[in-house]
């Protein structure tokens, strides 16, 4: 049954590569990463998708939190300079965590230096 899914997510990773369809893609990508399913071989060549397919589609407010976490910013920071509550941080945060597959603050930090091309 888990080779079925394995194959059934990896087909629809490579289709929504194709069709270009972001939404759908980040999505498959979410979940073959919580299920600890790789989507490709190890060293597929352009298989995987990029930094910057993973950070396609956020909103313009979840953007501005993210500029924050790359800065290093505490979320009682970003609350205050967005003028929001420390909750509503910790949301835009989770749904970032969720629409980009990145297990964590850092790991988020990291792959939107790499998408903006800065160091990582």
């Amino acid at each position: 049954m888990a080779g079925l899914a394995a194959a059934l997510l990896r087909r629809a990773h490579s289709r929504a590569q194709e069709l270009r369809a972001e939404p759908v893609l980040r999505e498959v990508v979410a979940l073959a990463r919580s299920a600890r399913i790789p989507l490709v071989g190890v060293g597929a060549p352009g298989a995987a998708p990029n930094a910057e397919q993973q950070i396609a589609g956020l909103t313009p407010r979840e953007r501005q939190v993210l500029d924050h976490v790359v800065a290093g910013r505490t979320y009682g920071e970003i609350a205050r300079d967005l003028f929001v509550s420390e909750k509503t941080v910790s949301s835009h945060v989770s749904n970032l965590l969720r629409k980009t597959g990145a297990a964590n603050r850092i790991e988020l930090a990291q792959l939107a230096r790499h998408a903006s091309g800065g160091p990582t």
